[in-house]
C-alpha cells in the first residue's frame, strides 16, 4: 500500500544529519498532518522529536519508515515560520532543529531540560447522580460538617473551586468525604498564573508634539498599506515610547497585533506599567527572569489570541501572533539582541525577515542608531523619520568632561573628580536625584601584588579575578569564586592590593561621602533575585532614594523625571576594549546614560570623567552630535573595510589542548583561504585566550555577505571530523 510522505526536519544535533529525511504517513493522521507539526519518528534505534517541514511530497525511496505519533494536535508552526526557522539555518550556519527550537512555545521539546506546567486547581460540583438536595440532606442528618460543605455548595450554584471553599472556612476534609459518598465530584482544570498580582495600570497620555504627530502619521499611513520598514531617529526624552504606544493603538484598531523588543530587562518594569496602562490584559510579557511556565503561558495567550501585544526581549520576535502589524525595536542598537549561544541570530534581522514574509511593519528606534541601521537608512533599506527635539522643546543636558589626567596632576587621587563632588553636594541639598555610571561590577577588577607585580587570576580562565566585598574573588566567566588570600600566591608577599573601581566600590564611596544619602545600585550582583529589576526602578521612581549606581542596566530608556545629575566614573572602560566597535559603543553609552540627566521639569548635567578627553567618541558625545560621530566613525570603518561596509564570520576553535586547538584552526583557515573573495584574518589566539579550562583561537573572515557565508559553511564542513569544539558565528557583537 502507498502512504502519503511527508519531509521531516529530525532533532539530532550532528551535523551529518542536518536535512531532511523522508517518512511515510499513516493513514490515521494523513488527513490532519501539516507542515510546521511535530512528530515523533524512528531514528536508528530510537525515536526523536522531528519537525514537518513538506507535506504531502514524493520520496525515490521504496521503503519509508512510518511517523510514529503527532505530538501536537495543531501545528505550532506556521508555513511561513517553516520557511524562517530554514532560512535562520542559512543565514546563521546552525543546525536546522535549532532554528526550528526557537519558534516552539517555551518548555515543549522533549529534549528541554525544564517542561511548561499548567497549574491545576481542584473543581467541586453537585453530582447529577445524587438525587434531589433534599435527599442528599437527609442522607447527611449525622454529618454536620459534611451538611455545611453541601449547602455550601448549592448556594454557590453548584461549583466552586477549592480557593473560595477555603476562604469561606469549608472543611477540605468535608468535601472529600462528599467525593467519597458520591454526592459531589472533584474534577481539576488549569489556572492562569497572574503574573502581576494585584497590580492596578494607569495610562499615561500626553498631546503629540508635532514632529510626534508626523512620525505617528507617516507609520499609520504604511500600517494601511501592510508593510514598511523604518528607522526612528530621536534624541532621548524626545517621546519615543508615546510614538510606539499610538502606532500599536492604530495596528489593534486594524485587527492587527504587535510585538515590542527591549533589550534589557531591567528596561521590563517601566514598559510593562506603560505598555499595560495603555492596552491592559491584551499585553504579554516575555523574558528570561520569568519561569518557563510562566512564559509558556504567556506564548499560549498570544497562540490563542487572547493577548495581541508581546513586549519582551529578543526572543520574543517569535511570538506566534496572527495578522501580524508591526514589530518595534527599541534602542535597536543594542548588542542583547546577538545570540550568543546557537542559532546565533539578530532579533533585528530576524524581525526584518520576519515582516518581509508575514507582511507588517518593522518600526526601529534609537536616540543612536547602530552605524549598520543609520547607513542602511541613509541608502534608502529603511525610511529614516526623525525626532530632532526633546518633548515640551526641554534642553539636552548640560555635558562636562573632566580630564582625570588633570585630577591627578593636583593630587586628587580618589575615584571622583572635584567638579563630580561638588555637583553631588549640590544635587542633594536641592533634593534631586543622581545616577552614577560605571559599566564594571564588583568592588576591584584586579587584585595587584605590589611586590612582584603578579595580579590574581582565575584557575579555569585566563582572566583577573574580581574582587568583591567582603573578600571575595570572582571569575566573571567561569562563575567561580574563592577568598582572598593574605599572601601572594607568587612571592609570598602580604602586599595585595585591589586595582580598578566597579559598581560595589562606587558605592561604598558614595557612602562614606555623602552619609546621608540614600543609594541603590543595579548591576548583576544585585539584580539576580526574581523581581530585583522592578523593585529597585519602583523605589528610585519613588524617590525612595537619592543616587542610583549602575552598570548599563540604568543607561538606557530609563525615565527618572527626578533627575539632574549623570556623573560617567570612567569613560575610558569601554573604549579601549579589543574590538572594533569600541569607540561606537562608547558613544552609545556615554549619549544614553547622558540622556537619563534633565527629563524632568529641571535642565540635567553630566559630568564625564575620562583619561582620554580628546577621543571624537567622547567628543561627540559632549555635543549629543551622532551624525558628526557616524561620519568619523564610518570613515575608519570603510578605511579598513569593517562593518556596515562588509560583512564578517568569526570561526572560534576551543580545545582542552593547546596544541590541538592550533592545528585544527590552521586546516579551517586553509579551508577558508580556498575562497578568493574572502579575506582570512588568523588563526591567531583569542583575546580571552582560555576559559573554563578550554584554549580558545579565533579566524576572522571578511567579504561580502554571500562569499562569506558560503566560506564560513566550509569550515562547518570541515569542523565535522575536528577534534576542537568550532563555532561559526555570523556577524559577531563580540570578538572577546
Amino acid at each position: 500500500m502507498n502512504y502519503p510522505v511527508a519531509q521531516v526536519v529530525v532533532d539530532v544535533r550532528i551535523r551529518d544529519v542536518d536535512r531532511v529525511f523522508d517518512y511515510a504517513v499513516p493513514l490515521a493522521f494523513a488527513d490532519i498532518l501539516k507542515p510546521g507539526h511535530r512528530v515523533l519518528v524512528p531514528f536508528g534505534r530510537r525515536y526523536v522529536e522531528g519537525y514537518v517541514v513538506r507535506y504531502p511530497t514524493t520520496s525515490s525511496l521504496t521503503e519509508l519508515k512510518p511517523i510514529a505519533k503527532l505530538l501536537d494536535k495543531q501545528p505550532l508552526l506556521s508555513s511561513e515560520r517553516v520557511e524562517l526557522a530554514r532560512w535562520m539555518s542559512e543565514r546563521y550556519l546552525c543546525l536546522m532543529a535549532q532554528a526550528f527550537q526557537c519558534w516552539l512555545p517555551p518548555g515543549t521539546a522533549l529534549r528541554s531540560s525544564t517542561r511548561a506546567k499548567a497549574r491545576q486547581e481542584n473543581v467541586y460540583s453537585l453530582a447529577p447522580s445524587a438525587g434531589d438536595s433534599q435527599s442528599v440532606l437527609e442522607a447527611l442528618r449525622r454529618a454536620p460538617r459534611q451538611t455545611e460543605a453541601y449547602q455550601w455548595l448549592v448556594a454557590h450554584g453548584g461549583t466552586a473551586t477549592a480557593a473560595d471553599a477555603a476562604a469561606e472556612g469549608i472543611s477540605p476534609a468535608a468535601l472529600a468525604a462528599l467525593v467519597d459518598k458520591g454526592f459531589v465530584q472533584r474534577t481539576s482544570r488549569a489556572v492562569k498564573r497572574d503574573i502581576w498580582g494585584e497590580r492596578t495600570w494607569r495610562k499615561e497620555d500626553h498631546a503629540l508634539s508635532p514632529a510626534q504627530s508626523k512620525v505617528v502619521n507617516r507609520v499609520d499611513q504604511a500600517l494601511n498599506v501592510g508593510r514598511g520598514q523604518f528607522l526612528l531617529f530621536g534624541v532621548t526624552g524626545s517621546g519615543k515610547t508615546l510614538v510606539y504606544l499610538h502606532c500599536i493603538a492604530s495596528a489593534l484598531k486594524q485587527g492587527k497585533s504587535a510585538i515590542v523588543l527591549v533589550p534589557e530587562i531591567s528596561l521590563t518594569p517601566q514598559a510593562v506599567s506603560a505598555f499595560k496602562g495603555w492596552f491592559g490584559d491584551q499585553v504579554a510579557v516575555l523574558h528570561s527572569r520569568l519561569s518557563v511556565s510562566e512564559r509558556a503561558e504567556q506564548w499560549q495567550a498570544v497562540a490563542e489570541g487572547q493577548a495581541r501585544v508581546i513586549l519582551g526581549a529578543r526572543s520574543a520576535v517569535f511570538a506566534p501572533v496572527s495578522n501580524l502589524g508591526l514589530i518595534v525595536i527599541d534602542e535597536e542598537q543594542e548588542s542583547a539582541y546577538k545570540q550568543e549561544e546557537a542559532p546565533r541570530y539578530h532579533a533585528r534581522e530576524v524581525a526584518k525577515a520576519r515582516v518581509e514574509r508575514e507582511g507588517g511593519l518593522l518600526l526601529l528606534g534609537s536616540a543612536t542608531p547602530s552605524l549598520e541601521s543609520f547607513h542602511a537608512a541613509l541608502n534608502g533599506e529603511y525610511e529614516l523619520l526623525r525626532l530632532p527635539s526633546r518633548v515640551e522643546n526641554k534642553p539636552l543636558p548640560r555635558v562636562t568632561v573632566v580630564d582625570m589626567r588633570e585630577e591627578l596632576r593636583a593630587g586628587n587621587r580618589t575615584m571622583f573628580s572635584r567638579e563630580l563632588q561638588m555637583a553631588l553636594h549640590t544635587c542633594l541639598a536641592r533634593q534631586e536625584q543622581a545616577l552614577l555610571f560605571l559599566n564594571r561590577r564588583g568592588y576591584a577588577s584586579f587584585v595587584l601584588c605590589r611586590e612582584c607585580g603578579a595580579t590574581l587570576k582565575c584557575d579555569n580562565c585566563e582572566v583577573s579575578l574580581t574582587f568583591h566585598e567582603p573578600q571575595t574573588l570572582t571569575c566573571h566567566y567561569c562563575a567561580s569564586t574563592r577568598r582572598l588570600v593574605p599572601r601572594c600566591p607568587n612571592c609570598g608577599s602580604s602586599y595585595l592590593r585591589p586595582f580598578g573601581a566597579g559598581t560595589q566600590r562606587v558605592e561604598l564611596e558614595v557612602r562614606r561621602l555623602f552619609p546621608h544619602a540614600r543609594v541603590l545600585r543595579m548591576d548583576v550582583d544585585t539584580t539576580s533575585r526574581k523581581g530585583a529589576h522592578e523593585a529597585i526602578w519602583k523605589a528610585f521612581s519613588s524617590g525612595q532614594a537619592d543616587i542610583l549606581v549602575g552598570t548599563q542596566m540604568i543607561a538606557k530608556g530609563l525615565h527618572f523625571p527626578g533627575v539632574t545629575l549623570v556623573g560617567v566614573m570612567s569613560a575610558d572602560t569601554s573604549l579601549h576594549f579589543p574590538d572594533f566597535r569600541a569607540a561606537e559603543r562608547t558613544f552609545q553609552l556615554l549619549t544614553q546614560v547622558a540622556g537619563r540627566a534633565g527629563r524632568g521639569d529641571e535642565p540635567g548635567r553630566v559630568i564625564i570623567q575620562t583619561y582620554s578627553p580628546e577621543h571624537y567618541s567622547i567628543r561627540a558625545a559632549q555635543s549629543h552630535d551622532y551624525e558628526t560621530f557616524f561620519a568619523k566613525e564610518t570613515a575608519y570603518r570603510r578605511r579598513v573595510a569593517y562593518p556596515p561596509f562588509t560583512s564578517l564570520a568569526r570561526i572560534l576553535i576551543t580545545s582542552e589542548d593547546d596544541e590541538q586547538a592550533i592545528s585544527d584552526a590552521k586546516a579551517i583557515a586553509r579551508e577558508c583561504m580556498a575562497h578568493k573573495n574572502v579575506k582570512v584574518i588568523g588563526p591567531a589566539p583569542a583575546p580571552l585566550s582560555r576559559l573554563k579550562n578550554r584554549f580558545r583561537w579565533h579566524i576572522l573572515l571578511k567579504g561580502a555577505q554571500s562569499h562569506v557565508l558560503e566560506a564560513g559553511r566550509c569550515a562547518v564542513e570541515a569542523s565535522i571530523d575536528s577534534q576542537s569544539h568550532i563555532v561559526v558565528d555570523v556577524d559577531p557583537f563580540s570578538l572577546l
